[in-house]
């Protein structure tokens, strides 16, 4: 006999409720062939949405709320059984003044398995993009701690799980930031977008960081043709605007201002802003109505200028947009932005700008103006896909990507593009076809700062992305700038932090644990896997933590609760209780007869290693494939619906050092 209370000490957080397992149970003499678990919910409270292939019945033991199945809303009470179909969507809200307890149960029947395999036929594709950074200079450590290293860790956790998934990125050749980079270095727009996109390519695989495909628009086979084709589709269909408008020009510079060129206080929020974008607020302004505009280039202000120039009205979409963002998922930044933009009236965006640098505007009467750049970057998108199709030889069509329901698209950015991707670019896809695939979520991240201050290539404050890596192994900088990932707040580096957070968790706690468990291997089990002998009281209550946090590691990882910085944390929480259960155990060695308690502990401290191994791997990948390979595996990582226990007998060959110091920093060992 098994008795097994309710025990709010060890609930975790599910679908946003408290719960309790029950089944599968971890003790497999008590298994069975359907999960059940323990539910409260708190006054006001609701569970979170969602549908499956099994039949599921709550059963309310306490208290009182609504519960919906599918578009029913019905009141319940204690001693109620509400069942519920398979694939019906379902939530149960508490309504009362006292905790809800109830108990739920699910199970497949003839029906769910036999749809279950309509509705899940294989595996899921994603496209995974990542905004491509412009090539006016290398990628220093806050550009690494933003997009590039986030899709980059999310690219690899859902391969994990065995899923298709395709990385995009590449150079934006055509900002004006680069022409303006090159007069300061006395080079031409080319040699220089061409110079830092292959310095850019080379720190993202320092980093490992590893793209499907790294367009260079230049280079590429479908870019230019591919922009100028979708532009003048939405020109002889209307959807793009003429008008004869003033714009900002400098005498003593003979030009035409815009982005680049031009620094005055936003419209919006008054704080100092370029041309086209503010990267404070987000929001986009004309350029003519920037406060006290200065031309960047000599320092004087600027006249005006009469001029025709074509304009997207993204006005016109505003409905669709604000259909769009009931399904979108973003973060809350990001959402104010868009909704804040919804309130107001939707301004008509120039896309076309006097310069001779960028693609050529295809209608007559243009010839001296260019694309704008973040008008480009959204057809742009299509043709990295038509590039990438070609590129790794696939069996599908640009209309496999971008018009499937069944391909899941995902944006990674910072917030000062937010509204060209959130905004612009979903307007402009509904311009060029209405029944395009939009982007499912949109990962931003705020600004990561350098000792306090923002960072600037321009005042030399910066870490390069090389600097670091030639002194730390890509697994210990992508642990750090997850740890520290501006997720949702701006947030800070510092080498002083660095090194205090590698050396404090790698070094004293994740290393010393290994090495710890390799001496017991070694000396104890000839380096060899122990059976699990038996599963119950503290070795059963620590399995179950540890299955708790590897829940909430998986969740962290999912697109739409996206969190690198929560599963470091996570990462060093199960180390940290790994390392409090082995301390204890040893107590129990002086004791006759404890060799079944011995090889469940050593067991459960392996079973820990292996999901330290796989949920490392995305933000680690070189030590996470190691330690993986060090546990006996000679297969590629997967992540299976269950995590099990090694086989006894596998062997095990732990190194010594995975993680050493040197240079006031620290490297992976090449062992």
């Amino acid at each position: 006999m098994h008795i097994e209370k309710i025990n709010p000490q060890i609930f975790t957080n599910e679908y946003d409720i408290m719960c309790q397992r029950l089944f599968p149970h971890s003790n497999k003499l008590y298994d069975s062939p359907f999960g059940a678990m323990w539910g409260i919910i708190e006054p006001g409270e609701i569970s979170k949405i969602h549908g499956h292939h099994e039949v599921e019945t709550f059963i309310i033991f306490k208290g009182e709320g609504i519960v919906k199945v599918g578009k029913k809303e019905e009141p319940v009470t204690q001693g109620d059984a509400i069942f519920i179909p398979p694939f019906e969507e379902h939530s149960l809200k508490n309504t009362s003044d006292e905790n809800l307890i109830f108990f739920t149960i699910w199970w497949e029947n003839a029906f769910s398995k036999k749809n279950s395999k309509k509705l899940d036929s294989g595996k899921k594709k994603y496209l995974i993009t990542a905004t491509p950074p412009t090539p006016n200079g290398d990628l220093h450590v806050g550009h690494l701690s933003g997009p590039y290293t986030g899709a980059d860790i999310l690219t690899r956790y859902l391969k994990l799980k065995g899923n298709e998934v395709f990385y995009m990125s590449g150079a934006d050749d055509h900002q004006s930031y680069v022409p303006f980079k090159a007069g300061q270095l006395e080079k031409s727009p080319r040699e220089t977008a061409d110079h830092f996109a292959n310095e850019i390519e080379k720190t993202l695989r320092l980093a490992e960081i590893n793209p499907d495909i790294f367009v260079k628009p230049h280079f590429s086979t479908f870019h230019i043709e591919f922009v100028k084709e979708f532009f003048e589709k939405l020109w002889n269909e209307g959807k793009l605007v003429e008008k004869e408008v003033d714009i900002l020009f400098c005498k003593q510079c003979d030009k035409h201002l815009y982005e680049a060129y031009v620094r005055g206080n936003c419209p919006h929020c008054d704080e100092l802003s370029d041309g086209n974008a503010c990267e404070k607020c987000g929001r986009p302004n004309l350029c003519i109505d920037l406060l006290n505009p200065t031309c960047k280039c000599c320092g004087s202000e600027p006249g005006k200028s009469k001029i025709k120039q074509l304009f997207f009205p993204l006005s016109n979409y505003k409905t669709q947009l604000k259909q769009y963002y009931k399904e979108l998922k973003i973060g809350p930044h990001l959402t104010a932005l868009c909704e804040r933009m919804l309130d107001e009236d939707l301004p008509d965006i120039p896309i076309s700008h006097v310069s001779d640098w960028g693609i050529p505007v295809p209608v007559e009467g243009y010839e001296n103006q260019t694309i704008y750049v973040w008008f480009e970057m959204a057809p742009g998108y299509l043709s990295a896909t038509n590039e990438l199709i070609q590129d790794k030889n696939l069996s599908y069509t640009l209309r496999d990507f971008w018009n499937n329901q069944d391909t899941t698209i995902i944006n990674f950015f910072g917030y000062d593009n937010g509204y060209f991707h959130s905004v612009l670019f979903p307007a402009i896809w509904l311009a060029y076809s209405e029944d395009i695939t939009l982007p499912k979520t949109m990962i931003t991240n705020e600004f990561y700062q350098l000792e306090g201050l923002k960072f600037s290539t321009s005042r030399g404050h910066a870490v390069w992305g090389k600097e670091l890596l030639e002194n730390a192994s890509h697994d210990v900088v992508r642990y750090y700038l997850s740890y520290s990932r501006p997720e949702t707040v701006e947030t800070n580096f510092t080498m002083e932090e660095f090194n205090h957070i590698v050396d404090t968790n790698l070094n004293q706690e994740w290393e010393s644990w290994l090495h710890d468990l390799k001496c017991k291997l070694e000396a104890e089990f000839s380096n060899a896997a122990p059976e699990l002998e038996t599963l119950s009281g503290n070795y059963l209550m620590y399995y179950q933590h540890v299955n708790r946090i590897m829940n909430e590691i998986m969740n962290a990882y999912e697109p739409n609760t996206f969190s690198p910085q929560k599963v470091v944390r996570l990462l060093n929480e199960l180390v940290r209780i790994v390392k409090k259960f082995s301390a204890g155990e040893e107590f129990l060695t002086v004791l006759k007869n404890n060799q079944q308690r011995r090889n469940t502990a050593i067991a459960l401290e392996l079973y820990t290693a292996k999901i330290l191994a796989l949920f490392s791997s995305p933000i680690m990948p070189t030590f996470g494939k190691m330690l993986w390979g060090d546990l006996g595996f000679n297969i590629d990582m997967q992540l299976d619906e269950e995590v099990n226990f090694l086989p006894a007998g596998q062997k095990v060959n732990l190194q010594k050092n995975y993680f050493s110091k040197t240079n006031n920093s620290f490297y992976l060992q090449n062992i």
